[in-house]
């Protein structure tokens, strides 16, 4: 009866060490991007998302945008992704905008959006204006989430919607840092846009093989159930 346990005890203890032998399983995650302005103006005057940054592609930069009545500096995305640690940021900025929608006129010095998402955290989101205008009123520099406004005041002809959040069907999380829209339908500017979320997390390894004091003592209880084993089979052989 011992001999049978010590042996079973032995086994567990091989099989214990030689489990676990498969490589960490990496996850990916497409979600995390950044583009620097989509530009729809009247006429068909369009600006595809550009420059653009993902995974694969983590940073890009262009020297200018000049599309219609829609003019800008340096224009930069950067994403970064460590699934290790379970955690992705994206961040665009625009410089030196000057343009206009329907006569509505807005500039900035710089318009700037990121995005950051930890496993298990809820993503969170952030825009940074400065020297931002609109028809000459002054932008918060810090706006809140959501925070909208219609040009002119008296007449709308235009909305403009500051540190835009838009929570996404698959979990992620868009931030436009300033969008400014035709209320006809007939135009739509978007400069700096970050995207991230739900980061991910690299699937756990299984049970690592053992080491140190471990070790030994798997290979131990394993060689006592084998000479165990042999010297019965010697008395009773």
């Amino acid at each position: 009866m011992f001999l049978g346990r010590t042996f079973a005890v032995s086994l567990a203890a091989l099989t214990t060490l030689l489990a676990g032998t498969t490589s960490t399983a990496r996850a990916s995650d497409d979600t995390v991007n950044a583009y620097g302005a989509s530009i729809t103006l009247p006429l068909g005057l369009r600006f595809r998302p550009a420059p653009q940054a993902e995974p694969g592609n983590p940073a890009a930069e262009i020297a200018s945008v000049n599309v219609g009545t829609v003019s800008t500096g340096a224009v930069a995305v950067e994403v970064e992704q460590k699934t290790a640690v379970g955690t992705e940021s994206a961040r665009a900025s625009v410089d030196g905008l000057n343009a206009a929608l329907l006569g509505v006129g807005f500039t900035a010095g710089s318009v700037r959006a990121e995005c950051t998402a930890v496993a298990g955290q809820p993503t969170t989101g952030s825009t940074t204006l400065a020297d931002a205008k609109v028809l000459g009123t002054t932008l918060d520099s810090s706006p809140a989430a959501g925070t909208t406004f219609l040009f002119p005041p008296l007449l709308p002809l235009v909305e403009v919607r500051l540190n835009e959040q838009i929570p996404n069907a698959d979990g992620s999380l868009t931030v436009h840092g300033l969008r400014v829209r035709a209320l006809s339908g007939d135009g739509d500017v978007i400069l700096s846009s970050a995207t991230c979320g739900p980061a991910t997390l690299d699937a756990p390894s299984d049970a690592p093989l053992a080491s140190g004091a471990g070790l030994y003592l798997a290979l131990g209880l394993a060689a006592a159930g084998g000479g165990a084993l042999l010297l019965r089979r010697r008395r009773f052989g």
